[in-house]
């Protein structure tokens, strides 16, 4: 089994639009998903509406060519989702399904080797209102990797220039507790968040929580130096994830071998038995695939071997007795199972004649008795 990382780019950017294309079109080629905490939002284009005869405007978040944008968006103003999440396009282990129906909240599963996993993308405003719906949802939520974003809770517990714990710290512990996360520490600890008042320090409010197992656990990094317009540090994260590179056991019959020959002589003389001069309807059709699935499945039991292997043996050509074959049972399990007929099927079913009987042929070009 190889393992891989999923690299991820965190950052609030303060709905600064120019960021978001900086960002997009920096990250293409190195980061697989990026989390963005206050996306920008314009007017895109006027909507029909029966009260308003202008049109209701309808408001959107920038998208890129290289990345599939998941947002919970509306189109309204009022509300903007909180959150945006950008898939990049050649990472395909992603299965978009959102679990929390909430826009400060980004909930995602994908397919890592065997296992589901889960990563969240969060932002949590003064009164935490995301943090009280997670809250109400973990039990909606598995195997769960990674969860970060802006929480805006200043805590002793990861920023020592605050000298006293929030009340709202106790309610993210017990979500980081039940999803089975656990605070990570970056590997160049500082603040995330600049102030722009020389009065207020600069603080720690972008925080990562991950499955203390996996192998990005505590080396994640903070990078200040590209921040800027924002005053939010982007952060980037690795996941250790797998790929699915597994051996398994299959059934086969190898290429060129001996075995090969004697299953394709099989199938030659089961074929050369089917009656394929009176093929006139679906009864006749139905006779010759019985027929011909139990040749198959006779010689097929009767020559294979098990394998160790991923790679699947390749087929003729289209002028081969396989490919044929294959195409045949194809389309003929696509109709020969209807109970009943009707007109516009009929060119399917001319189809499959005229391949029965052009497998028949071939199996004449074979010298085998």
């Amino acid at each position: 089994m190889i393992k891989h990382n999923l690299k991820i780019f965190s950052q609030n950017v303060r709905k600064n639009k120019t960021l978001t294309d900086i960002i997009l079109e920096m990250q293409k080629n190195v980061s697989d998903i990026i989390f963005i905490q206050e996306p920008p939002r314009s007017l895109l284009r006027h909507i029909l509406s029966h009260t308003n005869p202008e049109g209701n405007p309808y408001y959107g978040t920038p998208n890129h060519l290289d990345w599939s944008l998941f947002i919970q968006n509306n189109g309204c103003i009022e509300n903007y989702p909180r959150v945006a999440m950008y898939i990049n396009k050649h990472f395909s282990k992603i299965r978009l399904k959102d679990l929390i129906n909430h826009h400060d909240i980004n909930v995602i599963d994908f397919h890592n080797g065997q296992d589901v996993n889960f990563i969240i993308n969060i932002y949590s405003d003064s009164n935490q209102t995301a943090i009280q719906v997670l809250h109400n949802n973990t039990r909606n939520i598995g195997n769960m990797v990674v969860m970060t974003g802006d929480f805006n809770i200043r805590d002793s517990n990861w920023d020592l220039n605050v000298q006293y714990h929030s009340i709202h710290t106790e309610d993210l512990m017990s979500i980081t507790d039940s999803l089975g996360l656990e605070l990570a520490s970056p590997i160049n600890p500082g603040p995330t968040r600049f102030t722009d008042n020389q009065c207020n320090s600069n603080s720690i409010l972008d925080l990562v929580f991950m499955n203390p197992n996996n192998t990005g656990f505590n080396k994640h990094i903070l990078k200040p130096d590209i921040h800027l317009p924002s005053d939010h540090v982007p952060l980037i994260i690795d996941i250790g994830i797998k790929e699915e590179n597994i051996d398994f056991t299959f059934q086969a019959i190898k290429k060129d071998s001996e075995e090969e020959k004697a299953f394709i002589r099989d199938i030659i003389k089961g074929v050369r038995n089917i009656n394929t001069l009176d093929l006139k309807n679906l009864k006749d059709i139905q006779r010759c695939v019985t027929t011909l699935s139990s040749t198959v499945k006779v010689a097929w039991s009767t020559h294979l071997t098990k394998k160790k292997s991923p790679n699947t043996p390749k087929s003729g050509g289209m002028n081969s007795v396989p490919y044929v074959l294959t195409s045949i049972m194809r389309q003929a399990t696509s109709i020969a199972g209807r109970p009943s007929r009707q007109p516009f099927e009929m060119p399917k079913e001319h189809s499959l004649i005229r391949k029965f009987k052009r497998l028949h042929h071939l199996t004449k070009g074979h010298g085998i008795l």
